[in-house]
C-alpha cells in the first residue's frame, strides 16, 4: 500500500483508469478481480467484486468529474442485466456521493472511497489512509479570493443565462479561473449549460448552503466596532452613506440592517457595512463614533478582497451587498440574524434583479 501525504492530480481518463487498476491490486479489504472476458486490463472495462459468498459484476464508468446529470444518464441508459454500472472518479465529493446514494449507484474513487448497494448489502467505506487523489482542474475552494467573485455575481440573478465572457468584465477575474469555477458548478449540479456558450443556475440554494459551510468571515475581513449615541440603525446608515459618498469610499451595507432594508423581518440594532477604508480620526469625531472592543452599534468590515464592492444593489438610496452575501454574513450571528437570513432566502424577490 502507498503511504504518502502528497496530493496526486489526475489529468485524464487514461490516468484515472491506470490508477484504478492499481487501486484494485492494492485493495486491503475487498476482493476485486478482472474477469478473463474483460479483455485488455487497461483500461479495466469489467470488474468482479466479491465479499464472502457474494459476487457482483460491474462495468466501470470513468469520469474526471461527475454531475447529477451524468449519474442520471448512466442509470437511464443502462441495459445490461448481468452487470451493474460502477462510477469511477478521482475523488468523490460529498455532493456527488449523495447523488449516488439516492439512486443506489455503486461508486468508487482513487482514494478508496467505496459505496455499493445491493440486495441485503450495503458497503459505505471511507477513504483509505495514504491516498490523496484529486482532479487537477477542480478548484480547491470556490468561495475565497477571486473565485467567490464569480459565485457572487452569478447569484445576483437566478434566471439569467450567463456567458463566461461577461463574467470576465464583471468580476475582473481571469478567463481561466472563470472557466474552472463554471465547470465546477456544472459538475456539482449547481448550474447547467444552456448552449455552447451560456449556462445558468439550477440549484442556487444548494450553492448558498455550500458557501455558508465554507465561509469564515473573520478570516476574510478585519472588523472595527464603534459606539455612538444615535439609537436608530437606519439613521446611522444614512450618516455612513453620506460619508462614503463625500469621501468616494466604496461601501456595501450587510447583515441585519441590509437584510431589513431588502426584506424586513427582524428589527436591526447594529449597523454593519463593508468599507474600503475606515474613517479618519477627524471624521470619527465629527460622526460621534468611538472605537470599542465590545459589541458596539456600528461594525465596519474591511474585506481582504474588494470583489464584494463589485456586486452591490441600491435599495432606498443605500448601497447594499448582494442578497447572497447578506445571507452568508448573517450566519453565526445573534440578534435573530439567522432568522432574518432565512426569511430573506424564502422571499420571492431573493437574488433577483
Amino acid at each position: 500500500m502507498r503511504n504518502s501525504s502528497k496530493i496526486e492530480f489526475i489529468r485524464s481518463i487514461n490516468e484515472l483508469a491506470l490508477h484504478f487498476r492499481t487501486l484494485l491490486d492494492e485493495e486491503p479489504e475487498f476482493r476485486w478481480t478482472v474477469p478473463e472476458q474483460a479483455g485488455s486490463p487497461n483500461p479495466v472495462n469489467l470488474v468482479e467484486f466479491r465479499l464472502d459468498d457474494r459476487t457482483m459484476l460491474f462495468r466501470p464508468q470513468y469520469f474526471l468529474q461527475a454531475s447529477e446529470k451524468d449519474i442520471q444518464s448512466i442509470q437511464s441508459e443502462w441495459t445490461r442485466d448481468e452487470e451493474l454500472p460502477l462510477l469511477v472518479v478521482p475523488e468523490l465529493s460529498h455532493r456527488v456521493l449523495g447523488f449516488c446514494r439516492s439512486r443506489k449507484l455503486a461508486a468508487i474513487d482513487l482514494n478508496g472511497r467505496v459505496y455499493i448497494r445491493g440486495p441485503d448489502l450495503l458497503i459505505d467505506r471511507n477513504p483509505l489512509s495514504g491516498r490523496k487523489f484529486r482532479y487537477e482542474r477542480e478548484p480547491r475552494n470556490i468561495f475565497v479570493g477571486k473565485s467567490v467573485r464569480i459565485v457572487r455575481a452569478i447569484l445576483t440573478d437566478l434566471v439569467k443565462e450567463w456567458t463566461q465572457a461577461e463574467l470576465v468584465t464583471r468580476t475582473k477575474a481571469s478567463p481561466g479561473l472563470i472557466s474552472r469555477v463554471v465547470q465546477h458548478l456544472i459538475a456539482q449540479g449547481y448550474a447547467e449549460k444552456t448552449s455552447a456558450r451560456t449556462f445558468r443556475l439550477t440549484d442556487y440554494q444548494g450553492l448558498i448552503d455550500a458557501w455558508l459551510k465554507s465561509d469564515e468571515l473573520k478570516r476574510r475581513t478585519s472588523l472595527t466596532r464603534y459606539s455612538l449615541f444615535e439609537e436608530s440603525p437606519l439613521a446611522v446608515v444614512g450618516t455612513l452613506q453620506e460619508w462614503a459618498s463625500r469621501e468616494s469610499v466604496p461601501i456595501a451595507f450587510t447583515q441585519w440592517v441590509a437584510g431589513y432594508l431588502r426584506h424586513p423581518y427582524t428589527e436591526p440594532v447594529i449597523t454593519s457595512a463593508y468599507v474600503q477604508h475606515l474613517p479618519d480620526s477627524a471624521t470619527l469625531q465629527q460622526l460621534g463614533f468611538r472605537t470599542v472592543q465590545d459589541v458596539g452599534k456600528v461594525w465596519l468590515y474591511i474585506p481582504d478582497d474588494e470583489g464584494v464592492f463589485l456586486e452591490t444593489q441600491d435599495v432606498q438610496g443605500f448601497h447594499l451587498a448582494s442578497d447572497a452575501q447578506i445571507v452568508v454574513d448573517l450566519q453565526g450571528t445573534g440578534l435573530r440574524g439567522p432568522e432574518q437570513a432565512s426569511a430573506l432566502r424564502r422571499w420571492e424577490g431573493f437574488c433577483r434583479q
